[in-house]
């Protein structure tokens, strides 16, 4: 294999950057760029055979050493260093994707050979791990990452919990980011949505740990504890492999000592010593009251919203004008972060009116990206990852629960719900599944549970209702249900008013 590293201490000017490795810096105009030690080795290995296509295999080999990696990981490497490089905010482009193969650096590279450069600014002490370094501004989330790094002080293991889109690896890496300093043998982080066995949930639990004692450790990690050193780990999307997660982190709490753990899930796992944070949409305006742009801008989701409508749409601005559309926009989302950020990025093209008159038709939403993970490509894709791990009656009253617009009662799912064919005590224990696995919202309202379906959730159900041919049954049952309920109420009034 092609060397990627060279032997002679050289530095490397692309644009206002110089790259030092001798150093292990990066510069922009003189001052240090923070970048994480993976993001650091991709970049050199890139630089250092600039013009020629490194491929992925290569990469892969040189930056994680004897670890079983996914090519997902080296795609989020390398979306984080085209971000800091300032790729997709002007027409400079420093690395090009060659299909199949792997990755070229294409910008024009001047050698600096042999000079060793001090930075008024140093570039921040590498740490231990391979977390990814978070580029993006975070709204809305202080509280929650606050909260966690305070949980992860009295707790070994903690569990952030929330429906898909929500936010949950954001606010995972970025405590992470912070805690790490704590961790001598590092942080780490696990993306299980690239796995599909359970059974390879250990392997790559042990081969994190084993990176944390360093390469030629070949201990059973799962059995034998870091003795000296604390680590981090992330396991970030475990709810398809959920029971072999849940084996594996009771396992790691039992037998080790310094091990943390984070984990990101659509639903808990209900072991000994987990400590659940439900993470909700971000904050919204208030619903029934007219509000000015200055003050929809107090809100999360509107920040959000506007920063990445910005990105895409440079002209765009929220004024008073648009702003009833955008604070719409945002509830019909939920506040759910990637469903926010998904529409904002077609502001360019739809416009805001636009694309609000399409939430309302239309229940396929904005396909074509082709950045993160699969499941998050487009809306009705994520629903459709939780949706694909349920049983069939689950599947089968998510589906029925689609014909509620709004808020419902516990009585009145097992109503639509059971439809005849499953019995009451079933759909009690469907519905508070649904609620764990975050695909319905609970909230106790006058002493009474009331349950709903997201918007997103809600579309996609409702198309999986037409697919399997039962709308119009559906429809019926829930108009029946309605007739019922006014007669009920018809009736305690008439009787209301004799007394």
């Amino acid at each position: 294999m092609t060397a990627l590293l060279s032997e002679v201490a050289s530095s490397f000017a692309f644009g206002p950057f110089l790259l030092i490795p001798e150093q292990q810096l990066l510069l922009e105009n003189q001052e240090a760029v923070h970048i994480s030690r993976r993001a650091f080795d991709l970049l050199t290995a890139l630089v250092q055979r600039h013009g020629q296509v490194v491929s992925k295999r290569e990469l892969i080999a040189h930056v994680w050493p004897g670890l079983v990696v996914q090519e997902g990981n080296l795609k989020v490497n390398i979306g984080a260093i085209r971000r800091l490089l300032g790729e997709g905010s002007g027409s400079t482009r420093y690395i090009a994707t060659v299909v199949g193969r792997g990755y070229r650096f294409i910008a024009t590279v001047r050698y600096v050979a042999h000079q060793h450069h001090q930075s008024p600014d140093p570039a921040p002490p590498s740490r231990a791990g391979n977390m990814p370094l978070p580029t993006k501004r975070i709204f809305g989330r202080e509280s929650a990452i606050s909260s966690i790094l305070h949980d992860l002080e009295n707790t070994r293991l903690v569990s952030i919990v929330g429906p898909g889109g929500v936010g949950k690896t954001t606010v995972a890496l970025a405590v992470a980011d912070r805690a790490a300093g704590a961790f001598k043998g590092g942080a780490w982080f696990i993306d299980l949505s690239v796995l599909d066995e359970q059974s390879r949930v250990a392997e790559a639990i042990a081969n994190a740990i084993r990176s944390s004692a360093g390469a030629g450790d070949q201990a059973d990690a799962l059995n034998d504890a870091p003795r000296d050193r604390a680590v981090l780990l992330l396991l970030d999307n475990c709810e398809h492999l959920i029971e072999a997660v849940a084996t594996c982190a009771d396992a790691l709490l039992t037998r080790t000592r310094n091990v943390k753990l984070v984990t990101t899930s659509r639903e808990p796992m209900c072991i000994r010593g987990e400590r659940v944070r439900r993470l909700q949409g971000l904050g919204l305006p208030p619903t029934l009251e007219e509000i000015s742009a200055r003050d929809a801008l107090a809100f999360p989701a509107v920040q959000l919203f506007v920063d990445r409508a910005s990105e895409e749409a440079k002209q765009f601005r929220l004024d008073d004008a648009n702003t009833p559309s955008v604070t719409e926009i945002c509830r019909r989302l939920d506040g759910n972060a990637l469903a926010i950020e998904r529409v904002a990025q077609r502001v360019r093209s739809m416009g805001v009116a636009g694309m609000l008159d399409h939430l309302d038709k239309r229940f396929h939403m904005f396909d074509g990206y082709h950045e993160g993970p699969e499941r998050h490509r487009t809306l009705t894709a994520n629903v459709n990852a939780s949706y694909a791990l349920l049983s069939p009656s689950e599947q089968t009253v998510m589906r029925r629960l689609s014909t509620f617009a709004g808020a419902f009662s516990l009585e009145s799912g097992c109503t639509i719900g059971g439809a005849g064919d499953l019995d009451r005590a079933t759909v009690v224990e469907v519905i508070a599944g649904l609620a764990a696995k975050s695909l319905l919202a609970a909230e106790a309202r006058d002493g009474e549970m009331q349950y709903r379906q997201a918007h997103v959730t809600r579309a996609f159900a409702m198309e999986k209702l037409i697919e399997h041919g039962e709308l119009e049954d559906a429809r019926r049952r829930q108009a029946e249900h309605l007739i019922v309920g006014l007669s009920q109420a018809s009736r305690s009034a008439g009787v209301g008013r004799h007394a």
